[in-house]
């Protein structure tokens, strides 16, 4: 299952990573088409204004060529090669390129309309009126060098926009990786305390038969002390490897809900029958009230006994006088199953009831007084009330006792 989100969330920093690269792409390219405006804008500008400056010199060739033949019409007597010629019109166009910052190489042409009443396309242009009155031809500019000078303005933004999505490329290549490689570590570890578990478990259920064994046999020692001991402390093992083994089958999902009809009321008795020992050990009073006719619960019986004993089984452990457990079945207005689970123990600090529920969290009244366990019991009991869809609430107070509160929906 964790395999499964690592890649997921691998997929989606890839997918957030190929946006962000198509941002920055369609960015960059907005940023050009910007800038390739702006130019032409001032190219524009430049053009006309040299025309317009150029037409107001008399000593323009093409003015004065156009005074001396006052009766003609001047489009037709200024030919293309004098207003290419014409050196002040060259100055002027250096002039006016040159305040608005333009300092490129550049060609001019003189383009004359098509038939169809359209002049031929150009990247600048502008018309030769008032220069040449009447004249419907243009006067172009062209900049061989144009697109060096747009990629030259664009250098820095081009180069912080590589040097960004590198680094970012870079954090994520190199967290990938490190992620993968403790989540193949993880595997191996788990794999490690599965098989040791499994290892464990053997000799320990062999030492508790044959304690059992020794005790049927020689009646006289079922109350040796050190008999008693050793049954005691290798079931303890026992429990707290048979959780670490449904934490595992859980997290990777070897052991999907087997659910079937369960008569609640039968199916805890049966659980407080099963930990009679522990009871009678702590002098303890188990109560179960039902409020009113249960339904059946649709549910998996084994990971739900495994639950409803771990509750039972903490609140045993967890008190320092004797215990006293009140269970409460009922159902409720919503037609939801709700099982309360109460005990006068040692209770839960206030700022440790938002991670009771964490893995491998044990509370500090559980680790100073040296109670056996691993932290997994609440853990696996909230991931078995997940998985049928209920809810698990705690309530608690410090030295005054828990109660734990779940729901189950019927269907």
């Amino acid at each position: 299952m964790r395999t499964n989100r690592i890649k997921i969330v691998i997929a989606a920093a890839c997918l957030a990573l190929l946006a962000l690269i198509g941002i920055q792409v369609r960015w960059m390219n907005y940023s050009r088409q910007l800038l390739d405006e702006q130019f032409e804008h001032r190219v524009d500008m430049a053009l006309c204004n040299a025309v317009q400056t150029t037409a107001e010199e008399p000593q323009s060739t093409v003015v004065m060529t156009c005074a001396n033949n006052k009766g003609s019409c001047c489009a037709d007597i200024v030919p293309e090669s004098m207003i290419l010629s014409d050196s002040q019109l060259r100055k002027n166009l250096d002039r006016s390129l040159a305040f608005y910052n333009i300092n490129l190489p550049y060609s001019v042409n003189v383009v004359k309309p098509s038939p169809f009443g359209t002049t031929e396309a150009t990247a600048f242009s502008c018309a030769l009126d008032p220069l040449v009155t009447d004249d419907t031809r243009r006067l172009t500019l062209n900049f061989p060098t144009k697109q060096n000078y747009i990629l030259q303005r664009m250098n820095v933004m081009i180069g912080s926009s590589a040097l960004i999505l590198g680094a970012i490329l870079l954090v994520f290549f190199a967290a990938s990786y490190y992620l993968l490689k403790q989540k193949r570590l993880a595997d191996q570890n788990l794999d490690f305390f599965n098989h040791m578990a499994h290892e464990f478990k053997t000799p320990l259920t062999n030492i508790k038969l044959a304690a059992g064994l020794l005790g049927r046999k020689k009646p006289e020692l079922k109350d040796d002390q050190v008999l008693q001991v050793i049954t005691k402390e290798s079931n303890q093992l026992i429990q707290q490897i048979e959780r670490f083994l449904q934490m595992a089958s859980l997290e990777f999902n070897k052991n999907p809900l087997q659910r079937q009809s369960l008569d609640l009321e039968n199916f805890i008795r049966e659980i407080i029958e099963d930990l009679t020992p522990s009871i009678r050990e702590k002098e303890a009073v188990v109560e179960l009230e039902v409020r009113g006719s249960l339904p059946p619960m649709y549910g998996d019986a084994l990971h739900l006994r495994n639950a409803f004993r771990n509750l039972i089984d903490n609140a045993l452990k967890y008190c320092d006088t004797t215990p006293n457990i009140h269970i409460l079945l009922e159902t409720s207005k919503d037609n939801q199953i709700q099982v309360a689970i109460r005990d006068n123990g040692l209770g839960i600090c206030e700022h440790e009831l938002s991670s009771v529920f964490k893995e491998f969290n044990r509370g500090e009244e559980a680790t100073a007084k040296r109670f056996s366990g691993f932290g997994l019991g609440l853990a696996y009991v909230k991931k078995i009330v997940d998985l049928h869809q209920g809810n698990i609430a705690v309530a608690s107070e410090h030295k005054h006792g828990t109660c734990f509160s779940l729901s189950f929906p019927l269907k």
